[in-house]
């Protein structure tokens, strides 16, 4: 090949390199303004969603079986730490252990809905009995507070213990109140001493002592006994009181027929010095 031809040649190879390299350096700006345009898309995005003025949340939508929470104690809960954020900002594991401080609600589940719900789904403590009157219990043992007022059931029975002692005392109530109900009683109140000594307090206020030892004998004795020293009461008088404890027979408390007792077993589970 002759000298001008080779020259000619290169001359067609530089000139295809430098179309090559003009359209990889125009692909490469192009990759770059497409990047760099989602990347300010995504930046625009997020900013406009995070604008409280844009996506507030603003709407609360409350479900589950209620029977204690209203709406405005969900609301106020939530608002006690400052108004919630937007659909993106807004932590929904912060509002839930916010309603968790509802000591009545024994689970909550919080998520959003797009573009401005909160959907709160709630589980209360179904009270079982009253706890040393001022709480609730339910039938797991769990004690609970509720507001006095929002306690509808007034026949709720009650329970009197010392702290620690909730399910021992819940599992004496409800084994004692099956055996009395198999005898036609009613199981109004049960206390338990911190020395494990046991009283009861039947729906006609008629107070038993069972102690610490052998509580199902005793209590079974009573069943037996009851209808017995019933029939032999004087009619001017009343059984108030059953004293079991002892190996046989019973001490009978009387009252006149026509004053109601009141035991105040609060004051009892206190006193330690009683015989067992």
């Amino acid at each position: 090949m002759s000298q001008a031809a080779r020259n000619v040649r290169e001359e067609i190879e530089k000139k295809r390199s430098g179309r090559s390299n003009g359209t990889q350096l125009v692909g490469v700006v192009f990759l770059l303004m497409v990047i760099g345009t989602i990347v300010w898309g995504c930046w625009a995005v997020i900013s406009w969603m995070n604008d409280a003025q844009r996506l507030p949340l603003s709407r609360l939508v409350v479900t589950g079986e209620r029977h204690i929470t209203t709406n405005d104690d969900i609301r106020q809960t939530i608002l006690s730490s400052g108004e919630p954020g937007t659909f993106m900002s807004q932590d929904v594991d912060v509002l839930q252990q916010q309603i968790l401080h509802l000591k009545w609600i024994k689970q909550a589940s919080v998520r959003k809905q797009w573009p401005d719900e909160l959907k709160i789904h709630i589980v209360e403590y179904v009270p079982y009995a009253r706890w040393n009157d001022l709480q609730l219990i339910d039938k797991d043992g769990n004690v609970f507070s509720v507001p006095a007022e929002r306690v509808s059931d007034k026949t709720l029975p009650l329970l009197y213990g010392p702290e620690g002692g909730e399910k021992e005392v819940l599992e004496g109530y409800n084994s004692m109140s099956q055996a009395l109900a198999a005898g036609k009683f009613k199981l109004k109140t049960v206390a338990m001493s911190e020395r494990r000594s046991w009283q009861l307090v039947l729906d006609n206020d008629v107070r038993i002592e069972l102690g610490r030892e052998n509580r199902t004998q005793r209590l079974d004795r009573f069943i037996s006994l009851y209808p017995i020293l019933q029939q032999q009461a004087p009619a001017d008088k009343r059984i108030a009181s059953l004293d079991m404890r002892y190996d046989t027979g019973s001490a009978v408390g009387w009252a006149p027929a026509f004053i109601e007792n009141q035991t105040i077993l609060s004051d009892w589970v206190k006193q330690q010095g009683q015989a067992d």
